[in-house]
């Protein structure tokens, strides 16, 4: 299960705070994308964004995405 986007686990993955490997190349080049906004933009609007993108992608993908949601969130 998918922890909720309060976590705020969530932001700092977002802000590249936590340094995780993703199992997927998707995911990988998800929060490259994710980071290089946030580094452009850093407000409070933009973290929520991200944060909304990053969950969306997590909800779609939790299947394939077990190990690292056991991993970040544990």
């Amino acid at each position: 299960m998918i922890p909720s986007k309060a976590d705020p686990k969530w932001a700092a993955l977002v802000k590249g705070e936590v340094n995780h490997r993703f199992s997927s190349a998707a995911a990988s080049m998800l929060f490259f994308c994710l980071r290089t906004k946030m580094r452009s933009d850093n407000s409070a609007a933009t973290l929520q964004q991200c944060v909304d993108e990053a969950y969306a992608f997590f909800a779609k993908y939790e299947r394939t995405l077990q190990q690292d949601i056991k991993a970040i969130f544990n």
